[in-house]
């Protein structure tokens, strides 16, 4: 699968720009559409770039093709087919820079961006197959299915969000890079389980994997929420977990999980050396530096550095 990561950072050619200006304006359309977002054609060229002139040619141009009709000016069931084709080709290449790449997760979006309009049927199929078709990409979007179709979703939050409720993350907004950069920087991913325990009128704060985290309180905006009952056992398991760098030496643990941030082949290598759910694990010795530290599991003592030993969640004997 190599050639896809090699396509993904070339240059594009030049006459491919404009079936690709195309495609880029028929998502956003759909999309627009999807979310009911107040907006006008006009508006979603500007936010692509496009020109007067190259929007009519384009809207022409899906005219002509049956993805739009005129009157009202929309999409029709086609161009909303041929919309899902693309978002099925760029959800399922970003899983793929998830699990089999050493990209940053910054960089997925507009690695995908690039694929998505190069993409065969034939190529997603077999990425699909490799990622045992996936439901949701790494931000927690949906996966449009072969025939199209997209998988149910949780009831989310649409109110205001009241401080000390637990919810789980179900989507993390990266069109904004830099904001989903400073969002990753606390290993916040789909599934992940936290609490909102302050808001103010430019941070939140939450609890996250037994660590206090703030961030810009417009970065709860990119986050898609869902309240959890009282009753849920997983509220239980996130007050009592801990990440391996709060272990102690005389400590010893239980691992629980890895966190739901850790992917690829991170995750795999840390389940190949032993830190798996219901293993033990203690410090031997710590580096002259402190990183990184000998930890003993399954009668093994293995080496980890900070940034690999936060991936592992434990509770505390």
């Amino acid at each position: 699968m190599k050639y896809l990561l090699d396509r993904a950072i070339s240059p594009r050619p030049a006459k491919r720009h404009l079936q690709e200006a195309e495609e880029d304006f028929l998502k956003a359309v759909y999309h627009a559409a999807q979310t009911q977002e107040s907006t006008t054609l006009e508006a979603i060229a500007q936010g692509l770039g496009l020109s007067d002139e190259l929007l009519a040619q384009i809207v022409g141009s899906l005219v002509l093709q049956g993805h739009m009709q005129s009157t009202p000016l929309r999409l029709t069931k086609q161009g909303e087919y041929r919309a899902l084709r693309l978002i099925r080709a760029h959800r399922i290449y970003e899983k793929y820079l998830a699990e089999h790449s050493g990209y940053k997760p910054e960089d997925w979006h507009q690695m995908a961006n690039k694929m998505e309009h190069h993409m065969s049927e034939e190529e997603q199929a077999r990425i699909a197959s490799l990622l045992r078709n996936p439901l949701f990409d790494p931000h927690g979007d949906p996966i449009p299915s072969h025939t199209l179709e997209l998988p149910q979703t949780t009831q989310l939050i649409t109110g205001h969000i009241t401080p000390g409720q637990w919810l789980r993350l179900l989507h993390i907004e990266d069109d904004d890079i830099e904001l989903f950069a400073k969002i990753n920087q606390t290993h916040l991913a789909r599934n992940a389980v936290l609490q909102i325990t302050q808001v103010t009128p430019d941070h939140f704060v939450f609890l996250y994997e037994g660590e206090q985290h703030t961030l810009p309180l417009v970065a709860l905006e990119a986050l898609t929420l869902t309240q959890l009952e009282p009753t849920d056992e997983a509220i239980e398991q996130a007050r009592r977990v801990r990440r391996l760098t709060a272990l102690s030496e005389g400590e010893e643990a239980l691992i629980v999980a890895l966190s739901p941030s850790c992917r690829g082949a991170m995750r795999r290598r840390l389940m190949d050396l032993g830190f798996v759910r219901g293993s033990r694990v203690s410090i031997e010795m710590r580096s002259p530096m402190g990183n990184p530290i000998a930890y003993v599991v399954r009668g093994s003592a293995i080496a980890l550095r900070h940034d690999q030993a936060q991936y592992i969640l434990i509770e505390k004997n």
